[in-house]
């Protein structure tokens, strides 16, 4: 949902009431810039009221594509304290999840990048879950392989977010990747699905996000979404956007689970 307008973060909320969601997910500022974003005068309070008033509605906010929590040197401090400030925001406002890809380098520097930016936003136990997302893959990028990503998470209080495209990118077939999240993450650190179609074949490495059913992984994303394993799962859809677009997708995932 964007958040531009007047109301800002609230205004996503509003949207999402009249397109009928039960979740959703925002950038807390542009996704690719390292400017910070302010919040406007009532926008928390607007935003906490519509969201209560939407049932709970859980959100999750985006990190910044420019982070990269593997990084050296001023880009690491870059990424750490931009993540560090969309943690912050989502503490403000109520929400309850940040995701985050873990970037390109060493997996440790990762690591601490993440746990630093948790320390820097000032949360406790009951603060947002800061969670990290698998990868399409290609070069040095961490999280295509979800061993790798389940190391990245283990003795910490971070959680995951699997992306289907990513996954089908890396390689995986998606009920492959299921056993395998639940054998070495566990289920219950996943608590977010990016439900994506993808544009290139698996195992492409390709990251391009397609309308449900219009990609190349086709039927098999059906039977992921109605593993009885991720009932109580969040599910964010980040398929291209327009009104077209959202009523297909919206259309084909209603009909999945027999709400229309």
């Amino acid at each position: 949902m964007s958040i531009a307008g007047k109301l800002g973060v609230a205004g996503a909320a509003e949207e999402a009431h009249l397109l009928g969601l039960s979740a959703i997910q925002i950038f807390a500022k542009s996704p690719r810039s390292w400017k910070t974003r302010s919040l406007k005068a009532g926008e928390v309070e607007g935003f906490r009221a519509r969201k209560e008033n939407l049932g709970g509605l859980p959100t999750v906010i985006h990190a910044s594509y420019l982070v990269n929590l593997a990084a050296e040197g001023e880009l690491w401090e870059k990424s750490v304290f931009s993540l560090a400030d969309d943690l912050a925001k989502a503490q403000m406002l109520g929400i309850e999840y940040v995701v985050v890809h873990p970037g390109s380098g060493p997996a440790e520097k990762a690591r601490i990048g993440a746990l630093k930016a948790r320390e820097l936003a000032g949360l406790g136990r009951n603060g947002p879950w800061l969670l990290l997302e698998n990868t399409a893959g290609g070069g040095e990028k961490l999280g295509a392989n979800l061993h790798t990503l389940a190391e990245l998470v283990e003795g910490t209080s971070l959680g995951v977010c699997f992306d289907t495209c990513h996954a089908f990118a890396a390689g995986y077939n998606l009920a492959e990747a299921l056993e395998a999240l639940e054998q070495t993450v566990g289920l219950q650190r996943v608590p977010v699905i990016h439900l994506n179609d993808s544009v290139g074949e698996r195992g492409s490495q390709i990251d391009h996000h397609a309308n449900l059913m219009e990609g190349k992984i086709g039927e098999e994303l059906m039977d992921f979404v109605l593993d009885p394993r991720l009932k109580d799962k969040i599910f964010i859809m980040e398929t291209p956007r327009g009104t077209l677009e959202d009523a297909h997708n919206l259309r084909i995932l209603r009909g999945w689970l027999g709400l229309t």
